[in-house]
């Protein structure tokens, strides 16, 4: 049997166990892959610490949106790829913390791309595009980003500026000079922020990639909830905000985009480090402490 890192109930990192586990089956429309890399997102971390337990896990649930691959079976109603094929793969059922897991969304990984890079794209490409479209932020507006500096946030400003957004990013020290590299103009986190941003004029939309604690500032810098969505703040409901999951209609053709963008040198990702995938425990507990300020991905032989 394959192993994979299951989640043995809500709580702290530790509840993150390498067991064995059933052999995925794909099903009609889907391909099982054979796990080469695959990214830790904030919602992962979120869901494993029970902040989001509208979201529905199995028993024993497998975290992981996104994951990259070989390609090692096929469902029923499968064209055009063959065993062996490089892949990309946004899992929305989760799973990618796996030896094997199945996906229904995928695009081919071209040679260019590191596994690396193809594990930390799906779901955050997923997350930039469909929230700016949820928004319907349009050429001429201005974005507050909050998380600028994270995995979805860095997507989501290279989108929005190519549009001709303006975006204001909210984001550490660190990564002021990065906001600005991508064409947004930084704010920076802490007291007296709500200030910092109307002094570079007004706000038509706001996405909070950063989901904890922005909502209040989001809500009045936006003057009002209609055009705020969070995409993992468990208060969402208290603000009369959207939280937005990640579903097949959210953003369709975002990854094979964004795949592109990627191999033309188009498209800049986080920094990230690796971890082998057992280590998955220590890797969410690093980024819960704030000790590292790269992505994780994790990876397997």
């Amino acid at each position: 049997m394959p192993n994979a890192i299951v989640m043995t109930g809500y709580g702290p990192p530790e509840v993150l166990k390498w067991a064995q586990v059933p052999l995925p089956e794909p099903g009609e429309g889907q391909i099982r892959i054979k796990v080469k890399a695959a990214g830790i997102s904030p919602t992962d971390l979120a869901l494993r610490a029970g902040y989001l337990k509208d979201i529905p896990l199995p028993p024993d649930a497998v975290l992981g949106f996104e994951a990259a691959g070989t390609v090692d079976a096929a469902g029923p109603g499968v064209t055009g790829t063959s065993a062996g094929d490089a892949v990309t793969a946004l899992l929305f059922s989760l799973g990618g913390y796996a030896e094997y897991t199945v996906a229904s969304i995928w695009a081919p990984k071209p040679d260019a791309v590191s596994w690396a890079d193809a594990a930390a794209l799906p779901s955050s490409a997923e997350a930039a595009a469909g929230v700016l479209r949820q928004l319907n932020v349009r050429r001429g507006e201005t974005l507050l980003l909050f998380g600028g500096g994270g995995s979805v946030g860095i997507i989501a400003t290279q989108l929005a500026v190519a549009r001709g957004v303006t975006v204001i990013s909210a984001v550490g020290e660190h990564d002021e000079t990065l906001a600005r590299e991508l064409g947004a103009r930084p704010v920076r986190y802490g007291a007296g922020l709500a200030g910092r941003v109307r002094a570079l004029g007004a706000v038509d939309a706001v996405f909070d990639a950063a989901g904890r604690g922005v909502l209040a500032d989001a809500v009045a810098l936006a003057g009002g909830p209609e055009r705020v969505i969070t995409l993992s703040d468990p208060a969402a409901a208290d603000f009369g905000v959207t939280l937005s999951q990640p579903t097949p209609r959210r953003a369709p053709g975002a990854l094979d985009e964004a795949i592109a963008l990627l191999t033309e040198g188009r498209l800049r990702l986080r920094a990230h480090q690796s971890m082998p995938m057992q280590q998955a425990a220590e890797a969410h507990r690093q980024l819960e402490s704030g000790s590292v300020h790269q992505r994780i991905i994790l990876t397997l032989p």
